[in-house]
C-alpha cells in the first residue's frame, strides 16, 4: 500500500518537472526569436500569455494533487500507528521470548517508519511553502500579464487608430491631389485667357493705331474740305462781282437801247449821234462777252472744286465707315476681353476655393500627424512597459526555475522517504506474517 502511495507521488511530481522544463525552454526560445527580430513584440506576448496561463493552471493542479497525496500518505501512516496492531505490539514487546524480540524489532521498524513519516511531513510542509511560492509567482505573472495585456491592447488600439488616421490622411492627400489638379486646370485656363487677352490687346492696339491714322486722315480731309469751301466762297464772291458787272452792263445796255431808240427817231437829222450810241453798245457787248468768259471760267473752277469736295467727302465717308467697322471690331474685342476677364475671375475664385480646401486639408493632416505622434509616443511608452514586464517575466521564470529545483529536491527526498517507507512496510509485513 505504501509502495503504491510512493509511486503516485513520484508520478505526480514528474509531470510538474517536465512542464516547468518545457516552460523554461519555451521562454528562452521566444526571447531568442524576439531578440533576433524573427517575431515582433505583440506575437511574443501572445505566445507567452497563452503558454504561461496554461502552465500556471497545470502546475497549480499538480501541486495540489501532490500535497493531497502526501497528506493522504501521512494520514494513512498515522492511522496505521494507532491501529489495534500497535496496541497488541505493546503487550507482546514485554515478553522475553523470541516473540517479544520480534515485536521489539517491529517496534524499531515502526519508529523508523515514524521518522520517515516525519520527514514526509517536513517535505510536505516544504512543498506547501513551494506551493505558496508558486502561487506568489503566478500572482506576479498574472499581474505582469495583465499589465502586458493592457499595454498590448493599448498598442493594438493605437495601431487601429493610426491606421484610421493614416487612411484619413491618405484621403486628404488625395483631395489635395485633386485640388492641385483643379488649380493646375485653372492655371492653364488663366494662361489661355491671358494669351487671348494679350492677343486681344494687341489687336485692340493695332485697331486703335488704325483709328488714329483714320482720325488723322479725317482731319486732313476736313481741312481740305474747309479749303475747298473757302475757294468756293471766293468763287461765289467773284461770280457775285461778275453778276453785278453784268447787271450794270445790262442796265447801261438798257439805257443805251433807250438812247438808241431816241436817236433812231432822229436818224434822219442826226446820223452821227446814232453812230456814237452804236459804238457804245459794241463796247458794252465786248464787256459782256469778257464777263461771260470770266463767268464760264469761274463756273469751271467751281465745278472742279465741287468734284474735289465730293472726292474729299467720299474719302471722309470711307474713313468714317472704316472707323465704324474698327469701332465694332474694338467692341467685339472688348466683349471678348470682358468674357476672358469673367473666366479669369471664375478661375481665380476656383483657385481661392481650392486654396481654402488645401488649407483645411493641410490643417487636418497636421492634426492627424499630431495624433500619430501622440499614438507613437504612447506605443513607445507601452513598448517600454512591455519590455520591463518582459524582464519581470524573465525574473519570474528564473524564480520558477529555482522553485522547480526546490520541488525536484523535495521530490527526490520524498522518493527516498517513500523507498524507506516501502522497506519498513515490507519488514512490518514480514513481522506480521511471522506473528500470525
Amino acid at each position: 500500500m505504501n509502495s503504491n502511495k510512493g509511486s503516485r507521488i513520484a508520478k505526480a511530481v514528474a509531470p510538474a518537472i517536465v512542464v516547468l522544463t518545457v516552460m523554461i525552454l519555451w521562454q528562452v526560445i521566444v526571447l531568442e526569436l524576439l531578440e533576433k527580430g524573427i517575431i515582433n513584440t505583440l506575437i511574443a506576448f501572445i505566445l507567452q500569455t497563452v503558454l504561461i496561463a496554461a502552465v500556471a493552471i497545470l502546475v497549480i493542479l499538480m501541486a495540489k494533487s501532490i500535497v493531497d497525496q502526501i497528506k493522504a500518505a501521512s494520514d494513512g501512516t498515522g492511522q496505521a500507528e494507532n491501529s489495534k496492531f500497535a496496541q497488541k505490539a505493546d503487550k507482546l514487546a514485554r515478553r522475553d521470548d523470541s516473540l517479544g524480540e520480534l515485536v521489539r524489532t517491529i517496534r524499531k521498524a515502526a519508529s523508523s517508519f515514524a521518522g520517515i513519516v516525519g520527514g514526509i511531513n517536513v517535505a510536505t510542509k516544504e512543498l506547501g511553502e513551494v506551493s505558496e511560492e508558486f502561487n506568489a509567482i503566478f500572482t506576479d505573472m498574472q499581474n505582469s500579464l495583465g499589465m502586458t495585456n493592457e499595454s498590448v491592447s493599448l498598442i493594438a488600439k493605437n495601431t487601429i487608430a493610426q491606421a484610421d488616421k493614416t487612411n484619413r490622411i491618405k484621403d486628404r492627400i488625395d483631395e489635395i491631389s485633386r485640388s492641385i489638379s483643379g488649380i493646375s486646370d485653372n492655371v492653364n485656363a488663366l494662361t489661355v485667357s491671358a494669351d487671348k487677352m494679350e492677343e486681344c490687346n494687341s489687336n485692340a492696339e493695332e485697331i486703335i493705331n488704325k483709328l488714329i491714322e483714320i482720325s488723322v486722315q479725317c482731319k486732313e480731309a476736313i481741312e481740305d474740305v474747309r479749303k475747298q469751301a473757302d475757294l468756293t466762297n471766293q468763287s461765289a464772291q467773284q461770280i457775285q462781282t461778275v453778276t453785278e458787272i453784268i447787271a450794270d452792263i445790262s442796265s447801261q445796255t438798257n439805257l443805251l437801247a433807250l438812247n438808241a431808240s431816241i436817236e433812231a427817231a432822229r436818224a434822219g437829222e442826226n446820223g452821227k449821234g446814232f453812230a456814237v450810241v452804236a459804238e457804245q453798245i459794241r463796247v458794252l457787248a465786248d464787256q459782256s462777252r469778257e464777263s461771260t468768259q470770266k463767268i464760264n471760267t469761274l463756273v469751271t473752277d467751281l465745278i472742279g472744286n465741287s468734284d474735289v469736295s465730293v472726292q474729299i467727302t467720299e474719302r471722309v465717308s470711307e474713313a468714317v465707315v472704316e472707323q465704324n467697322n474698327k469701332i465694332k471690331e474694338t467692341e467685339e474685342i472688348f466683349k471678348t476681353l470682358n468674357n476672358e476677364v469673367g473666366q479669369v475671375g471664375n478661375a481665380i475664385s476656383g483657385i481661392g476655393t481650392e486654396v481654402n480646401d488645401l488649407k483645411n486639408s493641410s490643417d487636418e493632416i497636421g492634426a492627424g500627424i499630431e495624433s500619430l505622434t501622440e499614438f507613437a509616443d504612447q506605443n513607445a511608452e507601452s513598448a517600454k512597459i512591455t519590455t520591463d514586464k518582459m524582464e519581470d517575466l524573465k525574473k519570474t521564470v528564473d524564480g520558477c526555475t529555482q522553485a522547480t529545483d526546490k520541488v525536484v529536491s523535495v521530490s527526490e527526498r520524498l522518493v527516498s522517504f517513500v523507498k524507506d517507507a516501502e522497506n519498513a512496510g515490507s519488514r512490518v509485513t514480514q513481522v506480521r506474517k511471522n506473528l500470525k
